[in-house]
């Protein structure tokens, strides 16, 4: 019983002690110059919020979109002045047909435009394109085939069956 009362005596003390002795250490990092607050300060300057980050995108591209825009009015002028005619050359076809109004442009008619697409066959792939689905399809057309045949072998069994001799 007496060493329960010394050990909880020594308990006592040295949670008091510690209690006493807990002392807070000022790293300096007030300025968030040093240490982890300076990492997780720079963390969060680099990585903005999403509002943020729009408006850095929009005005990246408005600057951009108007830089292109500067460079096309350059090389137009340049050529302007010395008298040049600027011909580029697009690749693809010609359009038949304006985008907007869907009214035909250039050479092709219109009727010629229906006429050929009239003629045109639609490709349709059938159902026994491949070669197993023309034998699955052979294979189901006989299998349908020897069914019915064994119903119709039954019904007329079944009718034999039924038959009775009535001679008037």
């Amino acid at each position: 019983m007496i060493h329960w009362k010394q050990d909880e005596d020594l308990t006592e003390k040295s949670r008091e002690a510690d209690q006493n002795e807990v002392y807070f250490i000022s790293s300096g990092d007030d300025d968030c110059s040093k240490g982890m607050k300076k990492w997780v300060t720079e963390y969060h300057q680099i990585r903005p919020g999403l509002k943020v980050l729009q408006q850095r995108i929009d005005e990246f591209i408005t600057a951009h979109e108007a830089k292109l825009e500067q460079e096309r009015k350059e090389r137009e002028a340049l050529a302007a002045e010395g008298g040049w005619t600027v011909v580029v050359h697009h690749k693809g076809r010609k359009k038949t047909t304006d985008s907007e109004s869907g009214i035909t442009v250039g050479s092709v008619a219109q009727a010629a435009v229906e006429d050929k697409l009239g003629k045109k066959k639609k490709k349709e792939v059938g159902l026994d394109f491949y070669r197993f689905q023309r034998r699955e399809a052979q294979r189901n057309e006989i299998m349908m085939l020897q069914s019915k045949f064994e119903q119709d072998r039954k019904r007329i069994q079944q009718l034999r069956a039924a038959r009775k001799f009535r001679p008037y």
